[in-house]
């Protein structure tokens, strides 16, 4: 097996020109590849010897050592290369055996659950300047927390999907029904009256929320003005819009609200969907 590796490591310096510190960490982790594979099988292993199986529990194997998804990765992606190059004898399919190799998905971050505290600390940090940007921001954080809306939601709202009179947006994204604004609604007034009007320049921008420039919002944006104030307030960097909408359903659940109830909020096609909700990566 180590003649076999030496020769790969040769054609990738002589035949691809790879640099001698890009072949060294390849050296390092098919070297590492041979000796777990005698520990496994118990005896020296030649390429005669691998199979998928055996490749199964090397990968396995590579499971319990700790290692970095980043890391496993380019471990299993040394070991596919170094078997594509070499017909492995005895095998049926070399890309199938390389095909036993590959990484597990990397786990996904969930967002950070806030308390109630933390939220009301959140949403009054902006309020704390009369700047049109912070006058956004807390309608921006107002409106995210109290409707539940996801941020291609938010970022998506025009003029026309706002009944102030009656205090409630249509969730275009959704079903198109109608929800209640809440406690978002003074700060969303207070924005439209005192904020947007100095940002918007070109009065057919329909956008609810916009930037600087009085474009509309991207979610990029939004993402940002979520991250700026939560760590302004000390909320750390793993604070998302998701993580709006996760306190959310959270408290409700935590205050008393059915179900049913939260679906509706949310626009949620059946109550089941909460749980996958909650599941949902950050945005």
């Amino acid at each position: 097996m180590n003649e076999a590796i030496e020769a790969f490591l040769h054609q990738l310096q002589t035949k691809q020109g790879r640099a001698k510190n890009t072949v060294l960490p390849y050296r390092a982790d098919l070297r590492q590849f041979s000796a777990a594979l005698n520990e496994i099988a118990g005896r020296r292993v030649v390429l005669a010897d691998i199979t998928g199986d055996l490749l199964a529990r090397y990968a396995a194997w590579l499971g319990t050592q700790g290692y970095r998804p980043a890391t496993l990765s380019r471990k299993m992606a040394a070991v596919r290369s170094f078997l594509e190059s070499h017909a492995v004898a005895g095998s049926d399919s070399v890309p199938e055996l390389a095909d036993a190799l590959r990484p597990p998905p990397a786990p996904r971050r969930q967002p950070r659950l806030l308390t109630t505290q933390e939220v009301d600390q959140l949403l009054a940090a902006p309020s704390r300047s009369g700047s049109p940007r912070s006058l956004r921001d807390s309608a921006l954080l107002a409106v995210l927390y109290s409707t539940g809306l996801r941020a291609a939601d938010a970022v998506g709202l025009r003029l026309d999907d706002l009944d102030l009179p009656e205090g409630r947006l249509r969730r275009v994204a959704e079903d198109g029904g109608w929800i209640p604004l809440g406690s978002a609604l003074p700060a969303l007034r207070r924005y439209l009256d005192e904020a947007r009007p100095q940002l918007v320049r070109d009065t057919d921008i329909s956008a609810v929320f916009v930037n600087q420039r009085g474009k509309p919002l991207s979610r990029q944006g939004l993402w940002l003005i979520v991250k700026h104030w939560a760590e302004a307030t000390g909320l750390g960097d793993k604070v998302s819009p998701h993580s709006l909408r996760h306190a959310l359903i959270q408290h409700m659940l935590a205050g008393g609200k059915s179900r049913r109830d939260i679906q509706h909020v949310l626009g949620l096609r059946s109550p089941n969907a909460i749980r996958a909700t909650l599941k949902e990566p950050v945005a």
